[in-house]
């Protein structure tokens, strides 16, 4: 178990909800992606510590992924979660803050940035591997066809990551545990569901006309080895949303804030305090 930060648990809005904090400074808020078995502590536990030596840092478990209450809203499932964590950040006393998403944790804080007032108030946000579904190749449908084992965990994480020094044991078995927590693996799943002959194309060319409106100072993080995007989803992304940037890891899969921690806490403490 880490030093390096605190576990905390609120009620917010009557929902159970666990989060890791950890330092002084301003205000950062860290997202988890939305894989099986995912949570604050397995995307950002091995960073915090050294953000948390410039930032005052909260890693949440969003609703269905670790300690937080396995919730799921048909009706409105990204506007739910990000009502959430908005509600968690007014409890928690964080009030504009910068904003870091892994995976779906970033496409979370493009559909925040979209929205017009945003959910989130963010001062600057950074994407990593994540586009809110726009960009992503057809390894996508392996990481989301998950049925609880150790050996489909590991599969999973050789998703995540470049290295297969990351698979550790103890990494795998943790992830695991998390997977079939009580509701886990249903809250995820329900996000799998799709109604038939529902057509998603439509939506998806209004959200991208949508990022074109995006004012919130964006940094988008890539990876050369990451297998769950296409391979110009960074440029054309950045192409899209007016001022962002594109940062390229050379050694990583999906979670470079891992594979390559010290690099990557440099270079996003410099974009958002630069």
């Amino acid at each position: 178990m880490s030093t390096d930060y605190l576990h905390r648990t609120l009620r917010v809005g009557g929902i159970e909800t666990h989060y890791l904090e950890a330092g002084e400074g301003p205000d950062l808020v860290l997202l988890h992606g939305g894989e099986y078995g995912a949570s604050g502590e397995a995307t950002w536990g091995p960073a915090i510590g050294k953000l948390a030596e410039t930032f005052h840092v909260i890693a949440p478990d969003m609703l269905g992924y670790g300690r937080t209450a396995k919730i799921y809203s048909f009706s409105d499932p990204s506007g739910f979660r990000m009502t959430h964590l908005a509600q968690l950040m007014e409890v928690a006393g964080v009030g504009e803050a910068y904003y870091v998403g892994n995976s779906a944790g970033g496409g979370t804080l493009l559909r925040s940035a979209v929205r017009s007032p945003s959910p989130l108030r963010m001062k600057k946000m950074v994407t990593i591997c994540g586009n809110a579904g726009v960009f992503k190749s057809e390894s996508q449908a392996d990481l989301e066809d998950y049925t609880p084992s150790l050996e489909n965990m590991r599969k999973l994480l050789k998703l995540l990551f470049h290295d297969e020094k990351w698979l550790t044991p103890d990494s795998v078995e943790s992830r695991y545990a998390d997977s079939i927590l009580p509701g886990a693996w249903e809250a995820l799943s329900a996000a799998r569901l799709k109604r038939p002959g529902l057509e998603r194309g439509s939506t998806i060319e209004a959200f991208v006309r949508q990022l074109s409106t995006v004012s919130v100072p964006l940094l988008i993080v890539s990876c050369d080895h990451d297998p769950l995007n296409r391979p110009d989803w960074d440029e054309r992304l950045r192409a899209i949303v007016p001022g962002s940037r594109v940062y390229r890891f050379r050694d990583s899969a999906h979670e470079p804030q891992i594979e390559e921690r010290d690099t990557f806490v440099e270079m996003v403490t410099d974009f958002l305090l630069s």
